[in-house]
């Protein structure tokens, strides 16, 4: 077996997993790991399978956008090797959570994933809701790995100073924090 990852974009509609995990099962590749998205009506997502070895990457794709074009789904593919091991692995990291809110603009994500790039910061996922409550307002959600090495501090001036540059409020706490100061609990 071998692991190969595909990524998929295109119009949401209902069934989609349901059409590209058949199409796996077709191939006799198991889904490993997964993440998907909906936003503004696209639909995104990533799978890591594991694919027998007369399967690689470019025969993946041929069949999966063949597929689609045979079934009207409206999906482009794009299939690789799997990466081997993660980002961090040899570090010791914790997790952290920024939120980032005010008026939206160009740059704003530019801006502030500059400052945790200079920093070695990884963001893991990011949620931009834009116009949320209030017009031309934004909110900015990173949930970033902070390698142990990492000077908090100055991470966290560096963050206040270009968000303050951007008319922005922002804020740093540890995943466990963040977690247990808006955890919903039952009624």
């Amino acid at each position: 077996m071998r692991k190969l990852t595909a990524s998929f974009l295109g119009r949401d509609c209902p069934g989609i997993v349901a059409i590209i995990s058949r199409l796996f099962g077709e191939l006799g590749c198991n889904i490993e790991a997964m993440s998907q998205t909906m936003l503004n009506g696209e639909f995104a997502a990533i799978f890591v399978v594991d694919a027998p070895d007369d399967r690689d990457a470019e025969y993946l794709k041929k069949y999966l956008s063949d597929a689609f074009a045979r079934e009207n789904v409206d999906l482009s593919v794009i299939a690789r090797p799997a990466i081997s091991g993660k980002w961090g692995e040899n570090l010791k990291c914790e997790p952290f959570v920024v939120t980032v809110d005010g008026p939206d603009g160009p740059g704003l994500i530019g801006a502030l994933s500059r400052v945790f790039a200079r920093h070695d910061v990884n963001i893991e996922n990011l949620t931009a809701i834009l116009d949320g409550q209030e017009e031309g307002s934004a909110l900015f959600v990173f949930e970033a790995m902070v390698p142990e090495s990492v000077d908090l501090g100055r991470l966290r001036r560096e963050l206040n100073n270009e968000a303050t540059k951007l008319n922005l409020r922002v804020s740093v706490q540890h995943r466990k924090i963040f977690e247990a100061i808006h955890r919903l609990d039952a009624i």
